[in-house]
């Protein structure tokens, strides 16, 4: 018996295993990584994106209709053994060293500050996924629309104020900031970096134009109690133009901040 047994044993260890899932297409696996992914590349070589693709509602979850949606974790991505991940900020810091330990190959995406590193990272990333000719035609768009957007400056350029869900605004320095020069204005913040609304400030000095966005997304809820819905924020802002343009626009140092220059741009035209 003891015999007829490691022989059934041998017999097993010689039968040949399913063979793993063959590596294939690109998945992405944060909301940056998404955008750069559904743009450059045909849904036929997009194997994944992540779940924060249905919170991009102006971008992103429309083309993403249909399309697998993972996590940014080993476990999940390892299971769908896709031959490239894109990524911007999602996953443990360690993750680029075992997707790459186990075959696939990882593309980092940049934090483009301006349009000049912008266009860089656009480029680089599209001929890392094959996808050059995409990536040069999407950075002649965005050129486009800041050389429409140019114009002589005026001696006091016009003020944006910049509002979001959660009272966050910005001055200089900032990819927002670049865009906000780019149509024209300066930025009602004259500190650089992030910081709140600042409520006194407004009561002296109203902005000239309201630049709202990320309201459209439902990753961020604005409270009722929030200072964006303060009198003193309403009263403040009530003769200045209003621009909301989508977060997606926005979000990453990608194309897509072309579209809000524009929209800016557009904005101080009909003021005038």
């Amino acid at each position: 018996m003891a015999a007829a047994l490691a022989m059934l044993a041998l017999l097993a260890g010689c039968q040949p295993r399913a063979p793993l899932p063959e590596r294939r297409g690109v998945a992405s696996i944060d909301y940056c990584a998404d955008q750069m992914v559904l743009g450059l590349l045909p849904r036929g070589k997009i194997r994944a994106v992540s779940f924060e693709a249905d919170s991009d509602t102006s971008f992103s979850a429309p083309r993403a209709k249909g399309i697998a949606r993972i996590r940014p974790q080993l476990e999940d991505i390892a299971r769908l053994r896709p031959a490239v991940v894109v990524r911007s900020y999602g996953g443990a810091a360690r993750l680029d060293r075992q997707l790459e330990a186990m075959g696939i190959h990882v593309v980092q995406l940049g934090f483009p500050n301006n349009f000049a590193e912008t266009r860089a990272d656009l480029l680089r990333v599209g001929t890392e996924l094959g996808a050059a000719r995409q990536a040069r035609r999407l950075a002649s768009d965005l050129e486009q629309h800041l050389a429409a957007a140019q114009r002589p400056a005026p001696a006091s350029a016009p003020s944006v104020l910049y509002v979001t869900p959660g009272d966050v605004t910005t001055g200089p320095g900032s990819m927002v900031a670049e865009i906000v020069a780019a149509a024209g204005y300066t930025t009602y913040r004259k500190q650089p970096g992030w910081g709140t609304l600042p409520l006194e400030a407004l009561v002296r000095r109203p902005p000239d134009v309201v630049m709202r966005a990320f309201f459209d997304s439902p990753r961020y809820r604005q409270d009722h109690w929030t200072a964006s819905r303060h009198p003193v924020v309403e009263r403040a802002t009530r003769g200045a133009a209003d621009v909301e343009v989508p977060g997606a626009w926005i979000s990453c140092g990608n194309w897509l901040a072309g579209h809000a220059v524009h929209a800016l741009a557009t904005t101080e035209r009909e003021q005038r």
